[in-house]
């Protein structure tokens, strides 16, 4: 079995952000502890290289069960201390993830799939690249370990890194988190807003379309479905005196809806590929879209949002909805048993709608209408 560390350079000034970075507060814990529970889920052995405010930093990783490296020197740069945590390095650690403290929005499903494609074809340095970008953590092989501390640290890592290009691979992931760093105080509220989400935002949803080559028409049917479904949300968060629909949430499920269109079932292919990149909440909304069945006593919820948005689009341009199933039922109503299975889904979203109307004091298919223009 492979054995893998992490070293998380935590010793910079966090001189641009006005706070100390390691350990504000982010999610259910710190910045420091995002960064942590996403290597121990994972079983990677975590090293905490400490510096400003080290006794701190040091007691929080210690608490965690890091083991923590104080870097003397941390003022002459991050190198310093990646140099300082792969001393730390226990002889049979095979390879090492590199991630700063302040790029903690990276996904735990990502450090998954990099072991795990790591352990399938080795190399030198596996890196998670979003879009174009390459981001963090990569994964480096022990090999290069004289390299790296040969080093003279102009350039710092990278440079090292990219003398070795022709033995590096890239695995794309659908994770925003991989290259969102820490260094401005809005970046900071931006992480406070995507920490531990477990639906896509909209970049991720741009990566997953590339991803899974969803065809343009799709993604067009995506965007406006998305547009309806916030003027849905929007207006029944409007008149509400409950807890309040997630727009993003609504966003992230509409935008991925289709994205195992052209596939038998493809809602469940299509949820199936959210799960892989650890969007487990807008995955079941992906898959009830097709047809969903809501309850006298239930609430609406972002599924019903969706389910009823994709409903009053077809195309790009809004539809009513006896309209939208009414096509199916003239291509596939003469065959009985099909023509009662369409009448039947036909019946629940008539209900589905209802609710809107009654709900939002509006009417949803003439909203869908005003809002696609």
């Amino acid at each position: 079995m492979i054995k893998l560390a992490a070293i998380i350079p935590a010793a910079g000034l966090s001189s641009r952000m006005g706070g100390f970075k390691p350990l504000l507060p982010l999610g259910n814990g710190t910045v420091l502890s995002q960064c942590l529970d996403l290597f121990r889920s994972n079983d990677v052995e975590q090293i905490v290289v400490t510096g400003r405010r080290g006794k701190e930093v040091g007691a929080a990783a210690s608490r965690a069960g890091a083991e923590v490296v104080h870097n003397a020197d941390y003022e002459q740069g991050m190198f310093s201390s990646v140099l300082a945590g792969m001393r730390a390095l226990a002889s049979d650690v095979s390879a090492f993830f590199v991630l700063p403290v302040d790029i903690p929005l990276v996904r735990h499903v990502t450090v998954s799939r990099l072991i795990e494609e790591y352990g399938r074809h080795s190399s030198l340095i596996l890196y998670p690249r979003f879009g174009q970008e390459r981001g963090h953590p990569p994964l480096v092989s022990r090999e290069l370990l004289p390299e790296i501390m040969d080093h003279d640290g102009v350039g710092g890592l990278r440079t090292v890194l990219e003398r070795f290009e022709s033995s590096a691979r890239d695995l794309d992931v659908a994770d925003f988190g991989t290259v969102h760093d820490l260094d401005y105080p809005t970046d900071y509220d931006l992480a406070r807003s995507l920490v531990n989400t477990e639906y896509p935002s909209e970049k991720e949803c741009r990566q997953l379309w590339s991803m899974y080559s969803v065809p343009s028409n799709i993604v067009g049917h995506c965007r406006a479905v998305s547009c309806v479904g916030e003027g849905l949300c929007e207006k029944l968060n409007s008149r509400s005196v409950k807890k309040l629909l997630n727009l993003d949430l609504v966003r992230g499920g509409a935008l991925t809806h289709d994205i195992g269109k052209g596939t038998k079932r493809h809602e469940i292919v299509g949820a199936e590929r959210l799960h892989v990149h650890g969007f487990h909440v807008a995955a079941d909304i992906v898959l009830d879209h097709s047809d969903l069945m809501l309850q006298p006593h239930e609430p609406i919820s972002e599924k019903e949002v969706v389910f009823l948005a994709d409903k009053l689009v077809r195309g790009e341009s809004s539809v009513l909805l006896e309209e939208r199933y009414g096509e199916k039922l003239g291509l596939y109503g003469h065959e009985e048993n099909v023509k009662q299975a369409i009448l039947g889904r036909l019946g629940r979203a008539r209900h589905i709608l209802d609710r809107f109307d009654r709900e939002m004091g509006v009417s949803a298919e003439r909203l869908a209408q005003e809002v696609l223009g």
